[in-house]
């Protein structure tokens, strides 16, 4: 059995909610590769990504481990953003190395550019599968709230009280209304890092590529509600927060927002505050632009989450310098890059972005 077909997934059209996808067959030197088990596995794997996020795609999964959400093969597929990696290094990791696969599943590799995973195929029940459908995972249970937590830790009473408070208090300071948050059923897998949380749910060992030198983190998915969390922390309340925080505002702010209340990863935003900022005078930075740009190019800087960190610390000034309600006002209306720096401008009375930027950023190390 060949468990292995290049392919190779194009996007074709995405959006805030949801995103389009085309799937083709790469480097197919023989014409008898493709086959019937293929060609049913490419047209289910496309129908299932077309209408990710739009409505319940559950009917094209086999069965799999129960509380384990079928609706999506890819947690977070909207959001996630890296670089190429070698097929070893997608494939050496303990998942699928481990595992014994009999001949009625097919192992596909997807390459979509940025992200490389595998997908099992059932090939007798002709259905999709998730990792999840071929392991056994003996997860501890936990209920709070609107939460279910599923670790291979046991969690605190304390601990969920503690989250759940400062959810409630973030809520209050941005004057967002908490019952839309208390009404969505949110599961939490939680592991104490990002390889333990994405082997056992099903993921690869390092599912975000352009993030491979973290250690702890995790992804939120809107759709499915679901929350993976590599921290060893069993609730990730930065993670939580995206699913409170939800009125239009580009990404810096949002993560921002989940960083500034919630923190980053492990720690707080301001454990690698001293760190970031002198990454920004070293690598002479001087604007937005130029910082997003180091953000998407600089593994180092993005491991360390230095856009999340920069943003958290810009709303912590804005708040020491203003008052609450401008505060609330400012990160209310951020829903574009170019909103954001206008607004930014009007608050602090500057026609220049880099006057703007080395004021937020370039002023004495706090």
């Amino acid at each position: 059995m060949k468990k292995l077909l290049y392919l190779t997934i194009l996007i074709l059209n995405s959006n805030l909610h949801a995103q389009t996808f085309g799937l083709k067959v790469l480097s197919i030197s023989d014409s008898s590769l493709i086959t019937k088990d293929l060609r049913l596995f490419d047209s289910m794997w496309h129908c299932c990504l077309s209408n990710y996020g739009k409505k319940d795609v559950s009917n094209l999964f086999a069965d799999s481990a129960p509380t384990v959400s079928k609706t999506n093969p890819i947690t977070l597929l909207n959001f996630i953003t890296g670089i190429d990696v070698p097929l070893s290094d997608v494939f050496g990791f303990k998942l699928v190395g481990s595992q014994i696969l009999n001949d009625s599943i097919l192992l596909y590799h997807l390459d979509m550019g940025w992200l490389q995973l595998a997908i099992p195929f059932n090939r007798i029940k002709k259905k999709l599968m998730r990792f999840e459908s071929i392991n056994f995972f003996d997860l501890n249970k936990f209920r709070y709230k609107n939460l279910t937590v599923y670790s291979m830790d046991p969690v605190k009473q304390k601990d969920l009280d503690g989250a759940f408070k400062k959810i409630v208090q973030t809520a209050k300071e941005l004057d967002i209304n908490i019952d839309s948050f208390i009404k969505r059923e949110i599961v939490i897998y939680s592991g104490r890092t990002i390889k333990e949380s994405y082997s056992y749910v099903g993921g690869l060992e390092y599912v975000n590529y352009f993030n491979k030198g973290s250690i702890y983190g995790g992804m939120g998915d809107p759709f499915n509600n679901i929350i993976l969390s590599g921290i060893p922390k069993p609730i990730h309340i930065h993670e939580l927060l995206h699913f409170l925080i939800t009125f239009p505002c580009n990404q810096f702010i949002g993560e921002g927002l989940a960083s500034y209340y919630g923190g980053i990863g492990a720690t707080s935003y301001t454990n690698n505050l001293q760190k970031v900022l002198k990454i920004i005078k070293k690598k002479d930075i001087h604007s937005f632009t130029d910082l997003n740009i180091l953000w998407r190019t600089d593994n180092y800087f993005n491991s360390v989450r230095g856009s999340y960190i920069l943003s958290a610390f810009m709303l912590s000034k804005i708040k020491k310098e203003f008052n609450l309600k401008t505060y609330r006002n400012f990160v209310w209306h951020c829903q574009t890059d170019s909103d954001m720096i206008i607004n930014l401008k009007d608050l602090y009375q500057v026609d220049s972005e880099k006057v703007l930027f080395d004021k937020l950023f370039w002023g004495k190390m706090q």
